[in-house]
């Protein structure tokens, strides 16, 4: 019983030894760019996909904010943001990233009135964000 133990124990050692690096390497996801090209201040922009929410506190107009991230199956997005000086938050629901395999770049423009323009390209494809 013992040996059969310290057999298992061996094997798993050498399994984890072998395994490690593809269990701590950081594979590649998908990257979300939000641009305000209102012209106005927004606050409290949150952008979230797939159970994961990401924000910035504060963007002043042309300011962009870029975030990395991966998804579990095929997901949309929900944007939300204050704009400076109006009651209320503005909400955005729309765009699809695929699980994968291939890796995309989202970009949202955040227009006057509540506009939200959406595009995305194949990060392969996709030129440098600005």
């Amino acid at each position: 019983m013992r040996l059969l133990l310290l057999v298992l124990l061996v094997i798993a050692a050498w399994y984890g030894w072998k395994s490690y690096p593809g269990l701590v390497a950081r594979r590649p996801g998908h990257e979300a760019v939000v641009e305000n090209a209102s012209r106005s201040q927004l606050v409290r922009v949150r952008l979230s996909v797939n159970g994961q929410t990401f924000a910035k506190e504060v963007m002043a107009h042309g300011d962009q904010a870029k975030f990395a991230f991966r998804v579990n199956e095929d997901a949309t997005f929900r944007l939300v943001w204050e704009v400076t000086g109006r009651m209320g938050e503005v909400t955005w629901i729309g765009g699809r990233v695929p699980i994968g395999p291939i890796l995309q770049r989202h970009y949202f423009r955040i227009e006057e009135n509540g506009k939200v323009i959406h595009r995305s390209e194949n990060k392969a494809d996709a030129a440098p964000a600005r």
